[in-house]
């Protein structure tokens, strides 16, 4: 442990547990602390390298009391971009380090507001539910969490604990390009919306974190683990499986084990302005295909290197049925009006509507206050449309939003009912994906598809001993 911090055992950590009635509940029932407007948020990071680095650089006005992390190791020691997580505590020497977030939230209990979870998403429900149950603000990753029932089980907590204000890690739905989406869709700008696509092309960057279907065939290799690595704890509630510097850092999104994909990875991004500015329920039908090479044991330990999933929504009042189709790593064609020298965006939609095409890019890197990434096709469209006004209130930033929102004893925009409700939907995706060829009909009310029970089996997934998901 670092920085002289004391170990908490594993079988104290999971005794304390259980006599509360599952990991999470060691401080079952929180209260927040009352947080007044001029009041600096006391919060912990569970994950603080990449993703976990950038939010907490967002934070870092407030007070940071504990980061925690499972992956230590520095910059010689890891090839590629990525933000150690050492460096990032070295710049917070005040903060607390921890290994393990269990025993964090434990020792540090009365010293924390706010939790930032920022782990691989198999972890994403456990800490953040755990979180929720002390008392404290919780800011998650999207996607929210890496199963169905994990979202459910998050959106049930969220409205359970309604003082405490939860977000979802979608940072560009602050952003002003998303708020003019949703302006601009609903002034009828292109006209009526009826088909949409929603894409990640195979953008370079993406490559650090993509494995080779082979890599299948390592899985029970025997690696040495590397000192700063606390494998273990970064497995947590998946079921046990030797270390190997394919999952880390970062290419565990590959894995069914511990992420999402890329549909779990960028669709929470690229799906949230159409379902924000449709209002965009459940679909009624799904139906996935993979690449030629996704089968056998790759389709059973992996995500595919290359999907497509069609959602079918169906009419809304005066709005009629939308079709959705995502493409991941894949490029749809390219719309009417769009310049032809001009690649398409490396991520984004594009909404086809009755008058005109919306296009636009990838939104989590748009910012606050100004639009970086939208357009409309074709140019005499774009030149008649009478941009309305802003209805949508423009927060200073997500991050600011949600603490705000703590403070103010309200939820901010991007809260886990919303946000579950667009991951719920990417991993519906992924299901269908795992069932290729069969189109899954979807029963909103009931929230279960009506012809596969494999695919309601999928909702949920079985836990390591002694890493249940908190009730």
């Amino acid at each position: 442990m670092l920085n002289g911090t004391r170990t908490l055992s594993r079988r104290r950590v999971l005794a304390g547990a259980a006599a509360l009635g599952g990991l999470g509940a060691m401080r079952a029932l929180g209260v927040p602390r009352v947080l007044s407007a001029s009041d600096k948020a006391n919060i912990a990071f569970i994950g603080i390298g990449n993703y976990g680095a950038a939010n907490l650089r967002e934070l870092a006005g407030e007070n940071i009391v504990a980061v925690c992390d499972v992956d230590w190791r520095d910059r010689s020691q890891l090839s590629g971009k990525f933000t150690p997580a050492i460096e990032v505590a070295a710049k917070h020497p005040g903060a607390k380090r921890f290994d393990d977030w269990r025993v964090m939230l434990e020792q540090m209990d009365k010293n924390i507001d706010a939790v930032v979870v920022c782990t691989a998403d198999h972890v994403h429900a456990h800490a953040a539910l755990t979180a929720m149950k002390m008392g404290k603000h919780v800011y998650c990753e999207k996607p929210l969490a890496s199963t169905v029932d994990e979202v459910r089980a998050m959106v049930a907590a969220a409205r359970r604990y309604p003082k405490q204000a939860t977000q979802t890690g979608i940072v560009g739905h602050a952003s002003e390009d998303v708020r003019l989406i949703v302006e601009w869709i609903r002034a009828g700008a292109i006209g009526a919306v009826e088909r949409i696509d929603v894409f990640q092309s195979d953008w370079s960057s993406g490559k650090r974190y993509i494995n080779a279907y082979q890599d299948c065939e390592h899985i029970g290799d025997s690696v040495p683990v590397p000192e700063e690595v606390k494998w273990d704890l970064f497995v947590g509630p998946a079921p046990s499986r030797n270390y190997n510097p394919m999952y880390l850092p970062l290419r565990w999104r590959n894995w069914q084990d511990f992420g999402t994909g890329i549909l779990g990875d960028h669709g929470p991004h690229f799906f949230d302005p159409v379902v924000w500015a449709l209002e965009l329920d459940y679909p009624e039908t799904i139906e996935g295909d993979a690449d030629a090479d996704y089968s056998g044991k790759a389709a059973k330990e992996m995500f595919a290197r290359v999907s497509h999933v069609n959602f079918r929504f169906p009419a809304r009042g005066n709005r009629p049925a939308v079709a959705v189709k995502w493409w991941g790593y894949d490029t749809p064609p390219v719309p009417p009006g769009w310049k032809k020298e001009e690649p398409l965006p490396t991520g984004g939609g594009i909404v086809y509507g009755t008058k005109g095409v919306l296009v636009y890019g990838p939104v989590y890197s748009s910012v606050v206050g100004e639009k970086k990434q939208v357009w409309l096709l074709p140019e005499e469209v774009d030149r008649q449309f009478q941009r309305p006004s802003r209805t949508i209130p423009r927060p200073s930033s997500h991050w600011v939003e949600w603490i705000d929102a703590a403070k103010q004893g309200k939820q901010p925009s991007c809260n886990w009912e919303y946000g579950g409700h667009i991951t719920e939907l990417c991993l519906l995706g992924n299901i269908a994906i795992a069932h290729g060829g069969t189109t899954l009909r979807f029963d909103g009310k009931k929230q279960r598809f009506l012809n596969s029970e494999s695919a309601n089996a999928m909702f949920g997934r079985k836990y390591r001993k002694g890493w249940e998901l908190p009730a």
